[in-house]
């Protein structure tokens, strides 16, 4: 089985080179018409740069969750390679605009088709080997364990789970069934058992995954220090230093004006088509909390009916007969969210932050996981850590562990990953769908 692992790995490195290979001779034809005998030079920068923007749309990374992330990352990361030189070069070449942008949208169509050929075939090859790695689940008292299962074999790409045990079945139990699985997944137990149920897994070789609480977030950004021949974590930064702070204000002013400009006829669009449809305003504003627990009025595209909260405010549902026809294309596309780029350029979000929540909501949350007020540590965003890699349905308590992990792992460059990252969720409709009607 192990063979089976590594032969994997290598017709994925070998699959790789190759198709950085094919990459290189397409470019380099292009290329050559433009720079004539330098052409190799600019060609080795071609590949360089779209490797980044492979990198930036996680497009190679066959364990995500779902084959569509990988059939967007590859089309953008070509998409983004191919207009910036396109425009680049246009503004150094003597080859016409239109023949120019032309050759770099064929090298785009030639690098996307062939890219999602190889991310299919590589996402279905890796699934079938991951499958044999069975997992033994150790689940809590409140855990829907049946529920867990069946996402986890829906859509994981790691393991399956082949059994689950309660963890009152005791350490002799589990340490006795356990050689017969690969993988030791741990759900919500008590502290003191997982511990020792972990290391019970790293003796026996097992690969181990543990469901995180909120207290892990904040150890896995601990710095080991050393206090004479003790070994220390020291935790405790939930918050960004005043120079990130001027760094992330900068990065948000020129990012918003730099979308703005581009957008602003379609935004004037898409206003004429709202109040075309019913009369009503076109911006819709609403209450939020931000930093340190400040009120703002975020706004947004009207996308439901005008009386649409006259019984009390309630998160939006799919199917929900509230939104209009043209709320529901806003929605889909996130292009609801457009006019927020003016509450960035005001200072009142973030480019990239935890999503501000109602005042309402934030008080409701804070009652059942008291650690959610820790996303109130920086300002709300218009994209997120949450937003990329959970969904609008994804629970509040799994929102909190999202939003954390990015707050105490903030980094300038992972901003600029998650927002290169936005551009995908653009068309994943899973993401603006509204959370399942219930039935009380």
């Amino acid at each position: 089985m192990r063979k089976g692992h590594n032969i994997l790995k290598a017709f994925s490195l070998i699959s790789r080179l190759f198709l950085v290979f094919l990459y290189f001779c397409a470019a380099a034809q292009v290329m050559s018409g433009i720079w004539g005998k330098r052409y190799p030079a600019i060609t080795v920068l071609y590949i360089g740069v779209l490797e980044i923007f492979q990198v930036l749309m996680e497009a190679g990374n066959v364990s995500q969750r779902r084959i569509l992330d990988l059939v967007y990352g590859q089309f953008f990361a070509a998409a983004c390679t191919n207009l910036l030189f396109g425009t680049l070069l246009w503004t150094i070449s003597v080859q016409g605009a239109g023949t120019l942008f032309w050759e770099f949208f064929l090298l785009t169509l030639l690098e996307s088709f062939t890219g999602i050929l190889w991310a299919a075939f590589s996402f279905t090859l890796y699934l079938r080997k991951q499958t044999w790695k069975q997992a033994l689940y150790i689940y809590g008292q409140q855990e829907d364990w049946q529920l867990r299962i069946k996402e986890t074999n829906s859509r994981n790409g790691y393991f399956r789970i082949a059994k689950a045990v309660s963890w009152e079945k005791g350490l002799s139990y589990i340490e006795k069934i356990l050689p017969e699985y690969q993988v030791l997944l741990l759900g919500q137990i008590p502290d003191q058992e997982r511990n020792r149920l972990l290391k019970l897994g790293i003796r026996k070789e097992k690969e181990c995954y543990i469901l995180p609480k909120i207290a892990d977030i904040y150890l896995q950004n601990s710095r080991v220090i050393r206090l004479h021949d003790k070994v220390l974590f020291r935790s405790g930064r939930g918050y960004l230093t005043k120079e990130q702070e001027r760094i992330k204000r900068i990065e948000d002013i020129l990012l918003s004006l730099l979308l703005l400009l581009p957008v602003l006829p379609l935004m004037g669009l898409i206003s004429l088509c709202i109040k075309l449809e019913d009369g009503g305003p076109v911006l819709y504003r609403q209450e939020r909390v931000t930093r340190y627990g400040k009120s703002f009025s975020m706004l947004k595209f009207r996308s439901m009916v005008t009386d649409a909260e006259k019984d009390g405010p309630r998160l939006a549902s799919r199917n929900d007969s509230r939104i209009t026809r043209t709320g529901k294309i806003l929605r889909n596309l996130h292009l609801d969210e457009l006019p927020q780029l003016f509450n960035v350029l005001s200072g009142e979000m973030s480019m990239v932050g935890p999503r501000p929540e109602r005042q309402e909501f934030i008080e409701t949350y804070s009652k059942i996981i008291p650690e959610f007020r820790e996303r109130l540590r920086v300002k709300g965003g218009l994209t997120g850590y949450a937003q990329i890699y959970g969904k609008y349905s994804t629970g509040p308590e799994d929102k909190i562990k999202y939003d954390l992990i990015y707050i105490y792992n903030y980094s300038l460059g992972m901003d600029i990953r998650l927002l290169f990252l936005t551009i995908r969720i653009f068309f994943q409709k899973e993401n603006a769908q509204g959370v399942e009607e219930t039935n009380s």
